[in-house]
């Protein structure tokens, strides 16, 4: 229960603050003044999915995103007004269509992160769409929900225009926090997790300028600049890595520096590289002062380079992820596994509905499917969590209809709970189900006015989702989440592998990108591992179990990275830890025969890599599958 308590630590933007008290508060305002509270209530439902869509990245990114997520959400809420319709004389056929309609926008939501969340939004509004008995025309209420969504946009593209360039910046001085954290973190356990968050850094880095740079024809003197910010940091990061690797704490001098140089760059002003030096030279750290040394033409755009920096960028163009395809998840087994849980969960939540008989029980389904949303972490604490948070929503709408219902007081309310939307959605479902919930309730009371009856059937509504969700979407298939885990260290052993045989070749792109996706394989294994744990027991043992084995693969990475490149000639068609690697991941996944490491040195194999690689082999398969 600790666990499912827990915040992520993120920090809270006061612009998000801004702009979703905005979006939320000012048409709601606007209809109470001029008596059309109704219409401003659908404008308001509109700005949510510009609200709850938008993510880090390129502006240009950022709006294609959110763009996709409205208008995925206002089809869908047509098409839940259809349904409607045919559910007044043909109710099963109602059901019918909205369980195909479920099913194609799951389906889709497998393709990737925006397609996720626009297809969210589009199965929350066909349920909205669906329950609620608007007059015509057909069109008005989809028009109204759109121009919430425009609203929105244009309310982003007021501020974006008034900090141009500031998703690059901040990527960029996101590096230059990262290696200060290292350096902060070094002689620590925090080392490695600040390592993987520094390779994070890099990679947004990159991906930001290079998306950027592809999608904007003005503006090219700040990508420049920026671009060689990043260049920059490529010495910085070695002499960085070198010192960590010491095992030592580092004079706090060090760090100092670093976040100083960060922070002139969030705040786009002059770097002081020369006071940075003069405390590496203080802290006798004589490789990280030349590196700074040898960065300053870069970092102070004092001296102009050979190359121009988006050049040189773009020669790297295997460190960019290309943009998100819209390609189906693979494997199919998987998907067709997704959609048979999403699809029964549905389906008994459409009978519970038909048999409960509680006033506007649409809320049902669509908390179901807010819940077994892809990509959003654990189903098992998402359901916890969500029925938390209800009670804690239910209970603080309950408190506003009984004050003062679609007046001033709601939208008093309104406001600070908007606000704080985007930030809760980032630390805990829980707090985002307790804030989301009275969000909606107070905007769709003046559709459909209520009481303190309406509250209580919502709580009964969100209760009876999540008791769904674990009964028939999770404990079903409880060894099959077990069994992931397995697949997900089996997975992060290959990347591991196919890192160190690139590693040892010529090819610096590919081996960066094999180096980017043997990291993200290890974020994504720890990320399922700390959701595992949060878990009952069935799941949460055999997380525990791989943990630690973990903790050895995040050490075999480094070690990669920091002797395959340099290492000794060898005679083997792939480096030998290459094929260790292999071996281990065909025998996790398999059973085969557990991989035995000669007693002395390995041929071509760095002693350090020699001794992590033995002690990941003894993490991962010493222990024996009865104490799971």
């Amino acid at each position: 229960m600790s666990r499912l308590a827990r915040l992520e630590p993120v920090a809270f933007s006061r612009w998000d603050a801004v702009h979703a008290a905005l979006s939320v508060a000012v048409p709601t305002a606007i209809g109470a003044a001029i008596g059309h509270g109704a219409d401003a209530s659908l404008v308001a439902l509109g700005a949510l999915p510009a609200i709850t869509g938008d993510r880090t990245g390129p502006y240009r990114a950022r709006a294609r995103s959110i763009l996709i997520t409205i208008v995925t959400g206002v089809v869908g809420f047509h098409a839940g007004m259809l349904v409607h319709h045919v559910g007044l004389t043909h109710p099963w056929l109602a059901h019918v269509l909205l369980q195909i309609a479920i099913l194609l926008l799951s389906f889709i939501g497998t393709f990737g992160n925006v397609a996720s969340a626009a297809t969210l939004q589009g199965a929350v509004y066909l349920f909205v769409g669906w329950g609620l008995e608007l007059p015509p025309p057909q069109w008005r209420a989809p028009l109204l929900l759109a121009s919430g969504g425009i609203f929105s946009m244009l309310l982003m593209a007021a501020h974006w225009m008034r900090h141009p360039g500031a998703a690059e910046r901040d990527a960029v001085a996101a590096i230059y926090q990262q290696l200060a954290n290292v350096l902060d973190a070094s002689g620590t356990p925090r080392v490695r997790l600040a390592r993987r968050s520094l390779e994070n850094a890099i990679a947004a880095a990159y991906d930001t300028l290079l998306t950027a740079r592809a999608s904007t024809s003005s503006g090219w003197e700040v990508l420049e600049r920026r671009a060689a910010q990043i260049l920059a940091a490529e010495p910085i990061t070695s002499a960085v890595i070198g010192l960590a690797q010491g095992g030592q704490p580092v004079p706090a001098p060090l760090g100092k520096a670093l976040y100083a140089l960060a922070r002139s760059i969030a705040r786009d002003r002059a770097v002081d590289i020369d006071a940075a030096v003069a405390s590496a030279k203080d802290s006798h750290a004589p490789a990280l002062a030349a590196a700074l040394h040898r960065a300053e033409p870069l970092l102070t755009g004092t001296v102009h380079a050979a190359e121009a920096p988006l050049v040189a960028l773009a020669r790297h163009q295997a460190r960019a992820s290309a943009h998100p395809r819209w390609v189906p998840k693979w494997p199919w087994p998987d998907v067709w596994r997704y959609l048979v849980r999403i699809g029964l969960c549905v389906v008994v939540a459409q009978i519970f509905i038909a048999v409960a008989a509680l006033p506007r029980s649409y809320w049902v389904p669509l908390i179901v499917v807010i819940i077994f949303k892809p990509n959003y972490g654990s189903v098992f604490a998402r359901a916890l969590q969500s029925g938390v948070g209800s009670i804690v929503g239910v209970a603080l709408s309950a408190a506003v209809v009984a004050i003062d219902r679609n007046g001033w007081f709601n939208l008093a309310t309104l406001i600070p709970l908007a606000a704080c939307l985007p930030w809760a959605l980032r630390r805990n479902y829980g707090l985002f189900s307790a804030l989301l919930l009275p969000i909606l309730m107070l905007v769709m009371g003046a559709l459909q006015p209520g009481n303190q009856d309406i509250a209580l059937a919502r709580f009964v509504d969100a209760v009876a989702a999540c008791a769904i969700v674990l009964l028939i979407g999770y404990l079903p298939w409880a060894k099959w989440e077990r069994r992931q885990l397995d697949e997900r260290v089996a997975n992060a052993l290959d990347a591991l592998g196919r890192y160190a045989a690139l590693a040892d070749t010529h090819d610096a792109d590919a081996a960066f990108a094999a180096r980017r996706a043997a990291y993200k394989a290890l974020d994504d294994t720890r990320i399922a591992l700390q959701r595992a744990l949060s878990e009952p027991p069935l799941v949460s043992r055999r997380a525990a179990r791989w943990w630690p084995a973990l903790v050895a693969l995040e050490r075999v990475a480094d070690a990669v990275t920091d002797t395959v490149p340099h290492g000794d000639d060898h005679n083997a068609p792939v480096h030998p830890a290459a094929a260790i690697l292999t071996h281990m991941a065909a025998a996790l996944r398999h059973g085969g025969p557990v991989p035995v490491l000669p007693a002395g040195p390995i041929e071509g194999v760095d002693p350090i890599l020699s001794g992590v690689l033995r002690e990941a082999i003894g993490m991962l398969f010493s222990t024996p599958d009865s104490t799971d």
